[in-house]
């Protein structure tokens, strides 16, 4: 495998990987081969072939996914609903993975019901809010729409102009009178305990301010969730436990700020921690210059450490 690595670095690596990272990767590529799901060759794509055998919910960001039949089926259906439609098929998109992983475990876990509330955490404009409200009584979306400090660093989803015009950034045409827009800060929920039976927040949590604020936020979105209603939450997450950051997550921290923050969630189902495949690791995007310009978008990096998508969901008990 390291005469493969060796072989791909001029083609593959040499402009994508910073240099403090290529020896990383290389020290590492044993570690990261044993965590990783298996090599089936390199290619543009995996081969989308409908099978359903991939089930999983507590997932890192995984490229099987694309062949499963009923989680492409909702993945086809959300990208109507979507004003962003760069993160969808053909090509895996770590953010179209997130929004369809999540109505996917939704539905799984029987919470899409004409008779059920859901509230957004961060969640700008994504496909989700308007998927949500054609499919349940309520919903509110939640971020800081129209802050000036948040659009120009994370936020750039947040456009001020949705909670005046919701129909301009969904291309369907929907009744918007079941969906609610509110400008809110995520570590402070202005709601009573046990207002909604689901409460998503998609790769937001780490963007409030470090891990004490993700898990401000975590204890938030617990207390608003009714008994056993549903808490899904995708977040980023540092690729080996070596890794460091101020705001992103290994899995110890995972498990300290998010997965325990509160003592009212629990898991739906033990974490599966299995890397995406080989060819997926060595071809990361470099941030920020090639965020937006690569087909293949799973793991990103930023010379230090390397990182991609985990979501979760949490039973409130």
């Amino acid at each position: 495998m390291l005469d493969r690595l060796n072989r791909l670095t001029p083609r593959f690596i040499k402009e994508r990987v910073p240099q403090p990272l290529k020896s990383y990767l290389a020290t590492h590529l044993a570690s990261l081969q044993d965590q990783a799901k298996p090599f089936t060759g390199y290619s543009e794509e995996p081969p989308i072939v409908p099978d359903n055998s991939d089930t999983g919910l507590c997932e890192l960001a995984n490229p099987g996914k694309y062949s499963n039949a009923e989680w492409r089926a909702i993945h086809a259906d959300l990208e109507t609903y979507s004003y962003d439609k760069h993160v969808f098929s053909p090509h895996v998109y770590r953010k179209g993975w997130e929004w369809t992983q999540a109505v996917y475990g939704l539905k799984i876990l029987g919470m899409i019901n004409p008779d059920y509330s859901a509230l957004g955490v961060g969640a700008g404009r994504e496909c989700v809010i308007f998927w949500l409200g054609a499919h349940l009584r309520k919903v509110v979306a939640t971020d800081l729409y129209g802050n000036k400090d948040w659009t120009k660093q994370w936020g750039k989803e947040a456009d001020a102009g949705i909670m005046d015009n919701p129909q301009k950034y969904c291309p369907r045409k929907m009744n918007m009178d079941n969906i609610q827009f509110s400008i809110m800060d995520g570590t402070n929920l202005e709601f009573e305990d046990e207002s909604f039976n689901i409460v998503w927040s998609l790769s937001s949590i780490e963007h409030f301010g470090g891990h004490q604020r993700a898990t401000k936020a975590m204890k938030e979105m617990a207390r608003v969730t009714k008994k056993e209603g549903i808490v899904a939450v995708a977040t980023e997450y540092l690729l080996l436990e070596e890794y460091s950051h101020p705001e992103f997550f290994n899995k110890r921290e995972l498990y300290e700020s998010v997965i325990n923050a509160s003592p009212q969630l629990e898991l739906v189902e033990p974490v599966d921690f299995s890397l995406p495949p080989l060819e997926y690791l060595i071809d990361s995007v470099v941030v920020p210059t090639g965020i937006h310009k690569r087909r293949r978008h799973l793991i990103l990096n930023d010379g230090q450490v390397q990182w991609t998508s985990i979501i979760l969901f949490l039973r409130k008990k």
